[in-house]
Formats: C-alpha cells, sequence, structure tokens
C-alpha cells in the first residue's frame, strides 16, 4: 500500500476515534441531564407534599388558635360577669351576716352560764372572720370590676398619719411593740378612702409578722412626689416570695416559737396592689430575713397649703372625727 495511503488510513482513524469520543461524552451528558431531570422531578414532587402538609397543619394551627381565643374570651367574660355580679350583689350578699350578727347578740343576752357565753363569743369571732373574707373579696372584686373609682383630692399626710396611730396604737402596745408616725406637714394628691386603706393593710401587716421592735412610718420628697415609708423590724421576706406576697391567700410564715401561720387572711396585699393601681400610686419594698422589711408608696405632691403639724400632744387626744354631739336615730 502506497505510504500516502497509509497516512489517510490514519488521519481516517484518528477523526474517527475523535467522533466517537465525542458521541460517547454527548450521550453521557444526556443521561446525566436526564438524571437530573428525573431528580428534580423527585424534588418538586417532595417540595410539593411538604408545602401541603405544611399548608394543612397551618390551617389545623388556626382553626385551634381561633377556638382557643373564644374559649379564653368566654371566660374572660364569666370571670367579669362574676366579679361585676359581687360587685353589685355586695349588699345582699353581707345581708345574711348582719342578721346572724343580730341574731349572735341576742343570744348573748340571754346565757347565764359559762360554757354558753364561751360558745357564744366562739360564734362571733367565727361570723367576724367570715365577714372580713367577705368584705376583702367583694372589695377585691369591685377593683377588678372597675366599679371603684378614686376620688382625687388634696390629702393632708399629717392628719391621715393621725388617724392611723389612734386605730394601730392599741394592738401595738397590746404586742409591746412601739409604733412611730414622723410628723410631716405636706398634702398630696390621692384618693384620701383608699390611700388610707393601702396604709392600712400595709400597717396592719407591719405589726402582724413584728415580734419586737415596732414600726416607724416616715416621708421623703423625691422631685414631684413623696414618698411615704412603712418600715418594720419583723420577720422579712425572702427573694423568692417577692412577687407571691401580692397574690390572693398568701400568707407569710412567722419567726414565733412554733413557725406557724400568723392570722390575717392573706388578702391585705393583694388589695395594697390594686388600690395602688388604681391610684397610679407604685408600691415597692426593700427587705432582709430577720431584719425587717420597708414598704414605699410614692404620692404625688398636692396643690393646695399644707396644714400645721400636729404636735405630739395634738396625736394623742381622742379623735371625734366630727360626731360629738350628733343625735343618731337606730
Amino acid at each position: 500500500m502506497p505510504l500516502r495511503d497509509i497516512d489517510d488510513l490514519e488521519k481516517l482513524k484518528k477523526i474517527n476515534a475523535a467522533l466517537v469520543s465525542r458521541v460517547e461524552r454527548s450521550m453521557d451528558q444526556q443521561v446525566n441531564a436526564f438524571s437530573l431531570f428525573q431528580t428534580a422531578i423527585s424534588l418538586e414532587n417532595r417540595v410539593r407534599t411538604r408545602t401541603e402538609e405544611l399548608h394543612a397543619t397551618l390551617h389545623r394551627l388556626e382553626r385551634s388558635n381561633i377556638e382557643l381565643s373564644a374559649a379564653k374570651e368566654n371566660a374572660e367574660q364569666a370571670n367579669l360577669s362574676k366579679t361585676r355580679f359581687l360587685a353589685a350583689a355586695s349588699h345582699d350578699v353581707l345581708q345574711p351576716l348582719n342578721a346572724a350578727h343580730l341574731s349572735v347578740s341576742a343570744l348573748a343576752e340571754v346565757q347565764t352560764s359559762e360554757e354558753g357565753k364561751k360558745l357564744v363569743r366562739q360564734v362571733e369571732r367565727s361570723l367576724e372572720t367570715m365577714e372580713d373574707l367577705l368584705r376583702t373579696l367583694l372589695d377585691i372584686s369591685k377593683l377588678d370590676a372597675g366599679v371603684v373609682q378614686p376620688e382625687i383630692s388634696d390629702v393632708s399626710l399629717e392628719a391621715l398619719f393621725s388617724s392611723l396611730r389612734s386605730d394601730f396604737l392599741p394592738e401595738a402596745e397590746k404586742k409591746g411593740l412601739s409604733l412611730k408616725f414622723r410628723p410631716v406637714n405636706v398634702v398630696v394628691r390621692s384618693d384620701r378612702t383608699l390611700l388610707r386603706r393601702i396604709l392600712q393593710n400595709i400597717l396592719s401587716n407591719a405589726l402582724r409578722y413584728t415580734r419586737s421592735g415596732g414600726v416607724l412610718v416616715g416621708t421623703r420628697h423625691r422631685g414631684d412626689t413623696i414618698r411615704i415609708d412603712v418600715a418594720d423590724t419583723g420577720c422579712g421576706i425572702p427573694d423568692d416570695q417577692r412577687e407571691a406576697v401580692f397574690e390572693e391567700f398568701h400568707r407569710g410564715i412567722s419567726t414565733l416559737a412554733d413557725g406557724g401561720l400568723t392570722g390575717g387572711l392573706g388578702l391585705g396585699l393583694a388589695i395594697v396592689r390594686r388600690m395602688a393601681a388604681a391610684l397610679g400610686h407604685p408600691v415597692t419594698f426593700s427587705s432582709k430575713v430577720g431584719r425587717g422589711t420597708i414598704f414605699h408608696i410614692d404620692v404625688p405632691i398636692g396643690m393646695a397649703p399644707a396644714e400645721p403639724a400636729s404636735t405630739a400632744a395634738d396625736m394623742d387626744r381622742p379623735r371625734g372625727y366630727g360626731l360629738f354631739g350628733t343625735r343618731a336615730l337606730l
């Protein structure tokens, strides 16, 4: 075979090999493309399935949230209706207790034996405890229902302190505790009745949980507000009970030898928080276990001129509240 023909044959072989290689690569690419296409279709189907499942789950959650919201609204409405009912029916709720008090009083007058008188006193104490509990619960209901509307006016702290001192001094002396009010010639903006109830409940707790020492009530100027401090040397409040003390029916553990619960219903500070919220007076406290507690009530300063500060003799004089010489018909 001529040399030229051999060269042409070799070229044709190389061309053929290149064409075959290109065809094989093209086929491989087509196979890979088809595989990728199948994979894409499979992934799309899986994504579609997961999307449908997600939509179904979201739909169930939305329906469940609507049902929960409706149940919550019904529960809140029922609770509000109950609260409004208690607030409106407070007189009717207490009337049977008033009748029971009258019956027990009449029963006490006809008792001749010591045993009978003792039983009557026990019934009277039980009725008083029940009445205190009902009145307190009704007060909470009125506050929750928004029935109690504060009547803001200028309140003389000196007159308020003098009234509280007259009320609580016998109890403090009975327990051998000191009760001191720092004279203050200042007027604040508040509801006198609600502010008095706040201080009354805090003072009652302070005396109840104090074994020795006493209670001191004073004030401090803080800008446009007056901070009223009620400090005691009682058992103190642990850090883990700082919020619990404002809950209903929470009573602290006394430091007495028996370690039992002190008296009280555990509702005093619950009412304090509600009344303070209604008045817009922040109530805070600082406490150390075994050393005592200081409650702080921040009250805006009043605009009226303050009354002259009372002397110690004035504070010791019994208060008549303007009833001397008044005739009452029962």
